[in-house]
């Protein structure tokens, strides 16, 4: 654990998305298209260059996180896991008169997450050995790319990379670590940006009109977000049964949130909780957990 966390922040280390879909953009107008439908900056990308962001409806609720990795004449579409119909008929709907397609790679892809500074650079030297697309795109701040990739490819380089291959509980400490929300378990299609706390992640503030803009602009002016998924830090020993779904209580023992992630951080010395909760309770006490088993919870800081 302690060795990936910190190869995390001195080198580079990899997590696998298999249940991540992914779709082909062609076409000479395919930057232009796509720029009026997703809420990231992909108007000027190059070849080999990425960015992340959000594919919202009409009422500005998240239809999936979307990676997009450029190569010479295509963008890389990542989807999150089930949400691939619900984009494709999205975006289908709105390709009317440009000149692009929107279309399956031709065969299964395997999506990797590169995390560190030397992410950039592995995720390259990747991409050209086995024959995928790769491009900087960095989740957590501490440096990042995606690889999309065959399937036997992925396979070849799970063989070869395990010492930096991170299992599902290390990447979900790891997010936590970073304050990084997942789509289908710390938000989904109900939420909106604000909502999932991605709205100064993965919103381009200075972009054009893209699909859902209207709704996301009028909630970030009104500043009317009443509930909003947030890191916590929990005063609970290693062993403790800390579970998803834990109630987060003020001081009067009124129930203000719940946990959709946890894990527990050497690096932070505690427990780390993802809670979807009221926004209005983080200025107070807040325990998580019920009766004896409920420990003291905090707003927890970047790691």
């Amino acid at each position: 654990m302690a060795d990936l966390d910190a190869l995390a922040r001195r080198s580079v280390v990899i997590s696998s998305h298999e249940g991540w879909d992914a779709l082909v953009v062609t076409g000479p107008d395919r930057r232009t298209w796509l720029q009026g439908l997703i809420t990231c900056d992909v108007a000027k990308l190059a070849p080999g260059e990425g960015t992340w962001g959000l594919s919202l409806n009409r009422q500005g609720k998240i239809q999936s996180v979307v990676w997009v990795v450029a190569s010479a004449d295509a963008l890389w579409l990542g989807l999150a896991p089930g949400t691939a119909n619900a984009v494709e008929l999205e975006l289908g709907r709105m390709l009317i008169m440009e000149d692009a397609e929107l279309e399956h790679p031709d065969s299964p892809q395997v999506w990797l997450c590169l995390h560190g500074p030397d992410a950039t650079a592995r995720a390259a030297s990747l991409a050209e050995f086995e024959g995928g697309h790769a491009a900087p795109i960095d989740w957590t701040g501490l440096g990042g790319a995606a690889l999309v990739v065959p399937q036997a490819a992925a396979a070849r380089i799970a063989e070869s990379s395990r010492s930096l291959w991170l299992s599902s509980d290390a990447w979900t400490r790891l997010r936590l670590e970073r304050g990084l929300p997942e789509f289908g378990i710390d938000f989904d299609a109900k939420d909106r940006p604000h909502e999932a706390a991605l709205d100064r992640r993965a919103i381009s503030w200075s972009k054009g009109c893209y699909l859902g803009q209207e709704v996301v602009c009028m909630q970030d002016m009104r500043g009317k977000v009443q509930r909003s998924s947030r890191v916590l830090s929990v005063t609970a020993p290693p062993e403790a049964a800390l579970l998803v779904g834990a109630t987060l209580s003020n001081a009067a023992g009124e129930k203000v949130g719940a946990v959709t992630s946890r894990a527990y951080s050497q690096l932070a010395g505690s427990w780390l909780v993802m809670a979807r909760l009221k926004l209005e309770a983080l200025g107070g006490e807040l325990r998580c957990g019920q009766g004896a088993d409920a420990w003291p919870a905090r707003p927890a800081e970047l790691i």
